[in-house]
């Protein structure tokens, strides 16, 4: 009897044994994470080159010259002492300035941008951050 007891416990573990095999081979990662491309920042932004880009492609539906007061936006990205306003982390949240903080979509009082569309990409928000970082340069 002790001879069949000990060859059940020994078929349930290499049954367990067996199984538990089986479960680990079937979570193996097929789909690998694939890292977004790092994004090659020059080592001058320029606004003209850019950011103006950017801003005409994403934001100008609401903060043009001709849209921004029918969209009751807050302010015109074609005025430069709007932007420059905009663009400055004293005039920020807790020295983020509100263009870094609204498309970077931080919390804490800030405005997820652009309204009603997605994200701009983390290449597009690394070259504003890097133009609002060396003082908003008109280039």
């Amino acid at each position: 009897m002790k001879n069949r007891t000990t060859l059940a416990s020994r078929s349930i573990i290499l049954g367990m044994a067996l199984g538990l095999g089986s479960l680990l081979a079937a979570c193996s990662y097929t789909n690998a994470y694939e890292a977004p491309a790092p994004c090659n920042l020059p080592t001058t932004v320029s606004y003209q080159m850019h950011v103006l880009p950017i801003l005409t492609k994403n934001c100008y539906s609401c903060h043009s010259a001709q849209n921004y007061k029918s969209q009751n936006s807050l302010f015109n990205m074609e005025n430069r002492a709007e932007m420059l306003n905009y663009t400055n982390p004293a005039n920020g949240i807790n020295n983020v300035s509100f263009m870094v903080g609204n498309i970077r979509h931080d919390s804490g009082g800030f405005q997820p941008m652009p309204k009603d569309a997605d994200k701009l990409s983390e290449c597009d928000i690394a070259l504003i951050k890097a133009w609002v970082d060396a003082g908003a340069p008109n280039n």
